[in-house]
């Protein structure tokens, strides 16, 4: 893939939402918010050249490669949680309403990369004749709901999350991300990435993206970073554990960042997740070279207050980007403590697949790079259908009315963008 050209800033939104009315197959990973590990650039990737539409990893990595420049063999899309079941002897989850394939990634024709601190685009292609696509102003209506419906009941939910407290109770596990999906559909047909507009412009993030798959849309704004790597080898994870609700009030919503940033439960739920990848990292990185950097940071999104930490390592030479993936997949986050037990009894408990959902959203490099974010604050729809999910680590110290509470904050965003109140979730 050749560089075509430079050229003058445009909007980013504006220019994914032309590509999105004429393309079927598209990528659009924005970031909407800068947190200084991650934030400066937007990609837009469209006119597919190959598509890996499989339920392993087998066909991926054999394309895959490490020698070449960063947009050249360079591949867009997720990894869905259901490939936990290629990497370990699990439980087979239910089908899920969706059943999509657990991998898709894409390699395209037009890479699109947006400079959002230069105020530049680069576009790379074969077309030396390449011109951007003309935009137009589009609004954002309102969406019409119809049939929300959830797999679990408020106390289904509640009685799950005492058998997990008192699988901990018994020393099985330490902790375990419980994951709740809600349905719904659309009264009428609608444009997706107005959808998508909506999501980012209520809860922007570093990892917000936009994956088109003909009928399938997935709309994501996810602030946590999965792994990042890039072409001479250094690795990074960030992962999220710890959440407490923003309040438009400032002194409620101060009040709320301080019991969080000293909340002792939270450390400690936090401090389980970094052990974890700490050991994942350790799988594919160098010796001593795995390190935690910015212990229990708590960073404030329009919606939520989040508590993170930073892992780096150093990938071993003889390693892949995708083994260094597939070392640490799924997500811990989004799995719990020990992470083949956490998976086992959640599977038990949540009877259905997760999907994309807990799994990861991003590219990988020609160059042996990659980053990825962790597939949350997400919705999938399906022409005029749709669903998302939510979760939260139980510990020990959890509380089935508190960890329900935490399901219904971190939905917020989403219920929002779908013009959904807060009521019509608590009673279903």
């Amino acid at each position: 893939m050749q560089l075509a050209k430079t050229f003058p800033w445009h909007d980013p939104m504006e220019l994914a939402h032309a590509v999105t009315k004429e393309q079927d197959v598209c990528c659009f990973l924005y970031s909407g918010q800068d947190v200084g590990y991650s934030g400066r650039f937007s990609i837009l990737a469209y006119e597919p050249e190959e598509i890996v539409y499989e339920d392993d990893f087998s066909a991926l990595e054999e394309r895959l490669s490490s020698d070449k420049d960063l947009f050249d063999n360079a591949w867009f899309g997720y990894l869905g949680y259901g490939l936990k079941n290629c990497l370990e002897k699990l439980p087979k989850d239910q089908p899920d309403r969706f059943n999509l394939k657990n991998l898709l990634m894409i390699q395209y024709n037009v890479i699109i990369i947006f400079d959002h601190v230069a105020k530049e685009i680069t576009v790379f292609s074969n077309d030396a004749n390449y011109e951007l696509p003309r935009t137009s102003n589009f609004k954002t209506p309102p969406f019409s709901i119809q049939n929300l419906s959830s797999n679990m009941t408020k106390q289904a939910y509640l009685d799950k999350v005492e058998i997990i407290r008192n699988n901990i109770g018994r020393g099985d596990l330490s902790q375990a991300n419980l994951t709740r999906k809600f349905f719904g559909s659309f009264k009428d047909s609608i444009d997706n990435f107005n959808l998508f507009t909506a999501l980012v412009k209520i809860s922007p993030a570093s990892y917000s993206s936009y994956l088109k798959y003909n009928e399938v849309a997935i709309i994501s704004s996810s602030p946590e970073q999965f792994l990042k790597i890039d072409g001479v080898g250094n690795v990074q994870t960030r992962p999220i554990k710890g959440t407490a609700k923003r309040f438009s009030n400032p002194k409620d919503d101060k009040e709320s960042y301080n019991t969080l940033k000293n909340s002792q439960k939270d450390k400690a739920e936090n401090l389980m997740i970094v052990d974890l990848m700490r050991n994942d990292l350790s799988r594919s990185c160098e010796i001593g070279s795995v390190h935690v950097k910015d212990l229990f940071k708590v960073t404030s999104y329009p919606t939520i207050h989040h508590m993170s930490s930073t892992i780096f390592g150093k990938k071993r030479e003889n390693y892949s980007a995708m083994e260094v993936v597939k070392a640490a997949f799924p997500p811990g986050s989004m799995t719990g403590t020990p992470k083949i037990k956490a998976m086992e009894i959640c599977s038990e408990l949540e009877q259905q697949r997760r999907g994309v959902y807990s799994g990861a959203i991003g590219w990988f490099g020609g160059d042996g790079s990659a980053d990825l974010s962790v597939v949350i604050r997400t919705l999938i729809s399906n022409g005029k259908e749709f669903e998302f999910q939510v979760g939260g680590a139980i510990t020990v110290d959890s509380t089935a009315e508190g960890e329900w509470q935490e399901t219904i904050d971190k939905s917020a965003a989403i219920i929002k963008a779908l013009n959904i109140t807060e009521e019509q979730i608590l009673k279903i």
